[in-house]
């Protein structure tokens, strides 16, 4: 086994944190409590598989956001968050429109140190106290925060893409399909 219960509990036990274990379901909860961010209680729900070959960190519940009129820009937003941050993962169940935080990682036949949970554990920590309250005022306003005024739109810079690599290299004399326009949009 890579890693085991009395192993997660050992980490957490050192920062004298709170936890619960649930071996026969195979995760232990750590209750958080965010105010700053906007958050009362939260739950790290941080589960084994695979026989302890495979770790990961739920945060469920963080936000629900079924239907309305906000849906389009807090999925943009939440990829654009994923695309910023290394690790984070963001799941979303449109039959109720849960949407939860996650890192997930394989262990296979290593044993998880110290300094691999807690960076993955407090990395989870920073994302929800930095990015809790853009996703909030997104799911309320439509408007996310962390976009620069001077960022193009996804869909901007996507159509802008497409244009660069439709153009049939008639200024470069039509020697390399699809290399058409003089520079790529800046994104690239």
């Amino acid at each position: 086994m890579s890693c085991s219960f009395t192993q997660i509990e050992e980490f957490l036990s050192s920062r004298n944190l709170q936890f619960q274990g649930d071996e026969a379901r195979g995760s232990v909860v750590v209750p958080f409590g965010f105010q700053d961010a906007g958050f009362d209680r939260v739950l790290f729900i941080l589960r084994l598989q695979e026989n302890g070959g495979f770790f990961e960190i739920i945060v469920p519940n963080l936000f629900k956001y079924p239907e309305g009129p906000n849906k389009l820009p807090l999925m943009q937003t939440l990829l654009n968050i994923s695309w910023e941050t290394k690790m984070l993962q963001w799941e979303y169940d449109p039959s109720d429109g849960e949407i939860r935080a996650t890192i997930e990682f394989p262990l296979e036949d290593a044993v998880m140190t110290s300094r691999q949970f807690f960076r993955a554990f407090d990395g989870m920590i920073q994302f929800i106290q930095v990015y809790g309250p853009r996703v909030r005022t997104v799911i309320e306003t439509g408007k996310d925060p962390g976009r620069k005024s001077g960022d193009e739109s996804p869909d901007a810079l996507a159509r802008s893409f497409l244009d660069y690599l439709r153009d049939d290299g008639k200024d470069d004399g039509g020697s390399s399909g699809g290399g058409g326009g003089d520079q790529p949009p800046d994104a690239l």
